[in-house]
């Protein structure tokens, strides 16, 4: 199968049901958040990167 591009589509991508090249998927890559328990025990939380973007930019106001 084929991308709208021309481009091959991988056949792991076929067999997860994607239609599409990498490049021209519509699926978006996650981020996280660093969560912060005490001087040396820091987690991250995995969140989209709507939510990651805007927690770092709520970190940056002064």
């Amino acid at each position: 199968m084929y991308c709208k591009c021309g481009e091959k589509v991988h056949p792991v991508r076929l067999e997860l049901g994607y239609k599409t090249c990498v490049k021209h998927s519509q699926t978006q890559t996650y981020s996280y958040v660093p969560i912060i328990e005490h001087k040396t025990g820091n987690t991250i939380q995995i969140v989209s990167q709507e939510v990651s973007a805007s927690v770092h930019r709520a970190w940056r106001r002064k």
